[in-house]
């Protein structure tokens, strides 16, 4: 989606230290999630700048908050448009920095 939107220098925050580490600095071919890690290789590979960091989930609400909306959707791709009323009260916590 940021590749499409003409995005070229990106920062993903995940609150999973080991998907980071994954991500930066490879997985094993025998893993049961390499094909994942492939085709996130591919999505990485192109010529942007993505910079792949860990944040605890307390952290980002946000994240977690869509996170757990993601279980009352249909299965698929969901583009929000404008945040729901749940979720621009995260925003605003996540922005302010509370915990």
């Amino acid at each position: 989606m940021a590749w499409e939107r003409r995005v070229r220098r990106l920062i993903v925050e995940v609150d999973s230290e080991l998907v980071v580490g994954y991500l930066t600095t490879g997985i094993g071919e025998s893993h049961p999630l390499s094909f994942l890690a492939r085709l996130c290789y591919g999505f990485l590979s192109r010529d942007w700048l993505v910079r792949v960091t860990h944040v605890y989930r307390e952290a980002n609400h946000v994240a977690d908050g869509l996170a757990n909306h993601a279980f009352s959707l249909q299965l698929g791709f969901s583009f929000f448009t404008s945040a729901t009323s749940e979720i621009s009260v995260l925003l605003l916590e996540d922005g302010g920095g509370s915990t």
